[in-house]
C-alpha cells in the first residue's frame, strides 16, 4: 500500500514538475516573441560571399556582385555578446547609397537605383518603446535613421498603426543608449507585422563611408499605449479630385507611392496643401515630420 501511494506521489510530483516546466518554457517563448527578432545581431547566415543577420534584409544580395557590402557582422566593436551590425554607406558607380537593414523585404534596381521596402516580420504585439545602443561616425554632417513601424496587412495593402524614429547626427564613438517612443495612430487594431528600418545616412543625401553600429535592440511595454494627438498629426483626406493634407504645423515631407511601392511624387511643405491625383487608383501617402511618420492608403474614387 505504501509503495502504491509512493508511486502515485512520484507520478503526481513528476506530472507537476512537467507542467511547471512546460508553463515556464511557454512563458519564455511568449516573452521572446514580444521582442525584436535577432535584435542583438548574434545570428547571421552565410550567402555566397557575404553574411546577413537572421530575419533582416539588406542590399547585400544586390551589391555583392560588385564586392560591395553595406551591412557586415562586426565582432570587435560590440556592446554586449559577440557581434553587432555595422551599417556603412557606400558609392556604386559614383552614386552614393545608404547602408540599410530592415525587417521588411528590400528591393532595388541597380540600374535605376530605385528601391522599395515592403512588408515586415509577423508580429501581433504593441510595444511602447524601442530601445538599443549605437555608435555613429557621420561624414559631411550626415544623418542616420532608426525607425520602427507597426503594420496591419489588409490583403495587398498595409496600414500603419504605430511608428517612431530616431535621427542621430553627432559623432558618437562609444556605445550610447537610445529610445524611440512609439506613437499609435490606431490603438484599437492589432498589428500583423513589425518593421524596423535602419539607415546609416540621410536617404536623400547619403554620404559614402558614414558608419552606424547597432546592437541589442529591445522593446519595452507599458500598460498604456500612446496615441498620436490630432494637434501634431497631419490629416490626409481624399475629396475627388483633390487630395488634401491638413493640420500641418511644422516642416513636413509629403511622399506619394503607387501600389507597387514606387515613389511618384515628393514635396516639402510648411502648411496645408492640396493637389490632384489620377482617378481610380490606389496610392499610399506618407507624411514625415520631426515627431512622427504616418502613412495612409488612398483610393481615388471619382
Amino acid at each position: 500500500m505504501i509503495s502504491i501511494l509512493y508511486g502515485i506521489f512520484v507520478v503526481k510530483k513528476m506530472k507537476h514538475k512537467f507542467i511547471s516546466t512546460f508553463l515556464l518554457l511557454l512563458l519564455i517563448k511568449v516573452a521572446y516573441s514580444q521582442q525584436v527578432p535577432n535584435g542583438n545581431f548574434e545570428q547571421w547566415y552565410n550567402e555566397s560571399n557575404y553574411q546577413n543577420p537572421q530575419y533582416w534584409d539588406t542590399p547585400n544580395s544586390t551589391t555583392s556582385s560588385l564586392n560591395i557590402f553595406t551591412v557586415t557582422r562586426e565582432t570587435n566593436i560590440v556592446q554586449n555578446g559577440t557581434s553587432c551590425a555595422k551599417i556603412q554607406s557606400r558609392s556604386i558607380f559614383g552614386t552614393p547609397i545608404p547602408g540599410l537593414v530592415t525587417l521588411g523585404d528590400f528591393n532595388v534596381n541597380i540600374a535605376t537605383f530605385q528601391s522599395s521596402i515592403t512588408g515586415g516580420y509577423p508580429f501581433t504585439f504593441k510595444p511602447s518603446i524601442l530601445k538599443g545602443y549605437y555608435q555613429y561616425e557621420p561624414v559631411n554632417n550626415d544623418r542616420a535613421f532608426i525607425g520602427v513601424i507597426l503594420l496591419k496587412q489588409n490583403g495587398n495593402s498595409w496600414d500603419t498603426l504605430g511608428s517612431g524614429n530616431f535621427k542621430p547626427t553627432n559623432t558618437v564613438l562609444s556605445w550610447t543608449p537610445f529610445t524611440v517612443p512609439i506613437q499609435y495612430i490606431n490603438t484599437q487594431e492589432t498589428p500583423t507585422h513589425l518593421n524596423i528600418i535602419i539607415l546609416s545616412s540621410d536617404k536623400d543625401y547619403p554620404q559614402p563611408n558614414s558608419i552606424l553600429y547597432i546592437d541589442n535592440l529591445t522593446f519595452e511595454y507599458n500598460n498604456s499605449i500612446t496615441s498620436v494627438s490630432n494637434n501634431i498629426s497631419p490629416e490626409i483626406q481624399w475629396t475627388s479630385p483633390y487630395l488634401r493634407i491638413k493640420n500641418i504645423k511644422q516642416p513636413t515631407i509629403i511622399e506619394v507611392f503607387d501600389i507597387t511601392g514606387k515613389s511618384i511624387s515628393k514635396l516639402h511643405t510648411y502648411s496645408e496643401i492640396s493637389f490632384t491625383l489620377p482617378l481610380n487608383n490606389i496610392y499610399f501617402i506618407s507624411c514625415t515630420n520631426d515627431l512622427n511618420t504616418i502613412t495612409k492608403k488612398i483610393i481615388t474614387y471619382p
